[in-house]
């Protein structure tokens, strides 16, 4: 009995936005030798689904591109500044 008590009495946690991690994707994106500009990054993440850039941040090896997609969900991609590899991809599944 105590212990539905001390159920009935707990509160679940809400969050205003829940985020997926997503295994980077593998695109055929021609990258230019060298370190990478924001416009090659940017071509990057358009092509695995960033429709509107909202902002951009180089971080020493890595652009982070955050936007929105075609379903203006958030969106945030990490790219490689060197190789132009996808590191990472964060999305918004709300």
């Amino acid at each position: 009995m105590l212990a539905v008590g001390a159920l009935a009495t707990a509160v679940p946690a809400v969050a205003a936005d829940v985020y997926v991690r997503e295994p980077a994707p593998r695109v055929g994106v021609v990258v230019p030798a060298g370190p990478l500009g924001v416009e090659q990054a940017i071509q990057i993440a358009y092509s695995i689904g960033v429709v509107q850039v909202k902002n951009t941040h180089f971080d020493g090896d890595e652009w982070e591109i955050e936007g929105r997609d075609q379903y203006g969900k958030w969106i945030e991609v990490d790219i490689d500044a060197r190789t132009g590899e996808i590191r990472n991809v964060d999305r918004s599944i709300i």
